[in-house]
């Protein structure tokens, strides 16, 4: 299989990772390189949420640029590096090699703190890194820990960083000198930021469109000619900083796992984004005038394939070797007095304390009214017994690792959802919530559903199984759910997008429909390094059955 490189022009989205380096906390500008070309070109290479990701896995790539894609053994940073460097020594341009975050995650994260991630990353070439949420999971002080690792200068543009493990240690801007063109880097977080992760005494300062209005007068005041935004909002909310924000060259996004098919331009602003796990590593090529003004047509990006054709970097090889020797054969992120009873039977026929705990730290950690997550979403599929809970163990538990998504929902919605997950009573359909009690009586009739030739679902047999509903108030009282009320609700992206077990209304009817980007494993894992302690607690009549 040939590693086929094309170039595509402005109208193909390449998603381009930008991974962003270590940081001071003023502002940084280079001196102009004297003698300067009468135009310029820079090249910006990169990746976004690698995961932690640091050795080949299988994945989904289309290594020939048809179209067509394959399983193959893809990513690893050892590959990365060596496509940095080829980069690097080809290409007459400057190259800048960008991170857009969440690289902080899985076993080498829980292991070894960050340290491995980021001197690898560092040792692979990285330059420039904007942090990802996932970054805070351990807390700022991990985080500040890990970046005395790092070569690279990091940005936190909207991260109110004063008085905070990470003030010095990240900018809100940088402007670097390439060649005599100066171009101004800002950084965006996602603005679920004060719930996806652990961020502590680290706070957002502003929403997106905010602070990159203020990050592109600040950069174009300091003399900045292309103006370069290292995201981590998403590839939506990337293209409407595109259109809101005028004065920004490139966003190079991260955070939504996208690889667009073409980087997208919307007027004078190209967005490309960086997907997830290493695959591939993002290409753009620019050229401007002589005044610095981007050259509109010139732009140009690529996806690179990080397959099996490219050879490993020996150095980082073997430093990532020196890492595996180290690892335990399960890595310990705290421990349970109780055991975790993850059968079927549990699961499926009735109240389980192990879907309580995990709804009831969802609930929590997102702040909605109620999260209802089906009983097929938890796996394990045996009694764990009591001692540590093991990154493995977790795994096993989300075996299919959803995301969990919040919207809005009507509550006359949620009574027809209820009675659907009184029909599955016994399968993977039968729903365990937070922030909700119902009470089912499987003597009455039970909901059927009908799916239309264009495979959509509607309810036939309405049911007359949930007898009783009651919510959780704010105020700490149960209240009948109420047909009417809007509620915020929390579930996973098996019945939320890919309407699983029958549950056609999130998709159908949910406002305000966000994905988070967080699993069941990266919420327990974050939960667990905090706590130390996750015991499972007795039913308490969130869901009761009558037969």
């Amino acid at each position: 299989m040939s590693r086929r490189r094309v170039f595509v022009s402005i109208a193909l989205v390449a998603a381009v990772p930008l991974i962003l380096a270590s940081c001071s906390q003023a502002p940084k500008t280079d001196a102009p390189t004297l003698d300067a070309p009468a135009t310029h070109s820079l090249t910006i290479i990169g990746t976004a949420d690698l995961q932690g990701m640091l050795e080949p896995s299988v994945m989904e790539v289309d290594a020939d640029g048809d179209g067509k894609t394959e399983e193959v053994s893809a990513g690893g940073i050892a590959r990365i590096a060596t496509l940095i460097r080829e980069i690097q020594d080809e290409t007459e341009n400057p190259v800048v090699v960008v991170s857009a975050g969440d690289d902080l995650m899985n076993r080498y994260f829980h292991t070894f703190k960050g340290e491995a991630i980021f001197s690898l990353m560092s040792d692979a070439g990285y330059e420039l890194y904007a942090l990802g949420n996932h970054e805070f999971d351990k807390g700022p002080d991990v985080l500040a820990a890990a970046l005395d690792h790092t070569e690279f200068e990091c940005i936190c543009t909207d991260l109110a960083v004063e008085g905070t493990p990470l003030e010095g240690r990240c900018a809100p801007w940088l402007i670097k000198d390439y060649d005599g063109l100066s171009v101004g880097f800002f950084s965006l977080m996602t603005e679920g930021f004060p719930y996806v992760t652990s961020g502590k005494s680290v706070e957002m300062s502003g929403t997106n469109f905010e602070v990159a209005h203020r990050a592109v007068r600040e950069l174009r005041d300091a003399g900045a000619q292309v103006v370069v935004g290292l995201t981590h909002v998403g590839y939506e909310r990337d293209l409407e900083i595109a259109q809101s924000v005028p004065g920004i060259d490139i966003i190079f996004g991260g955070h939504s796992h996208e690889y667009a098919k073409t980087a997208y331009r919307m007027g004078g602003t190209f967005v490309v984004n960086g997907g997830e796990k290493g695959p591939y590593l993002v290409r753009l090529d620019l050229t401007t005038d002589e005044n610095g003004k981007l050259d509109l047509k010139s732009v140009r990006s690529e996806l690179i394939p990080v397959t099996g054709d490219v050879a490993s970097a020996p150095d980082i090889e073997a430093k990532l070797a020196a890492y595996q020797e180290k690892f335990p054969e399960a890595i310990v992120l705290g421990r349970t007095d109780v055991p975790w009873d993850m059968t079927k039977e549990t699961l499926r026929q009735g109240e389980s304390p192990v879907a309580n705990m995990v709804n009831d730290r969802m609930r929590d950690k997102f702040r909605v009214d109620i999260v209802l997550n089906n009983a097929g979403a938890f796996r394990g599929k045996k009694v764990y017994k009591p001692g540590p809970v093991t990154d493995v163990m977790l795994h096993e538990i989300d075996e299919f690792s959803n995301y969990a998504f919040s919207m809005d929902l009507e509550g006359a919605y949620i009574l027809e959802v209820l009675e659907r997950s009184a029909a599955s009573f016994g399968g993977g359909g039968l729903l365990h919530g937070a922030g909700l009690r119902y009470a089912v009586d499987l003597t009455g009739t039970a909901q059927e559903l009908t799916q239309g030739a264009d495979g959509s679902w509607s309810v036939s047999v309405p049911g007359e199984r949930v007898v009783e509903a009651t919510v959780l108030t704010a105020d700490g009282e149960w209240k009948p759910l109420d047909p009417d009320r809007t509620y915020a609700v929390l579930s996973n992206s098996f019945i939320v997008q890919h309407e699983g077990d029958g549950y056609f209304w999130f998709k159908r009817y949910a406002t305000n429909l966000e994905n988070t980007y967080s699993t069941f494993y990266s919420i327990l894992a974050e939960i667990a390094g905090n706590e130390g302690v996750l015991n499972p607690e007795q039913p308490d009549g969130r869901l009761t059955v009558a037969e």
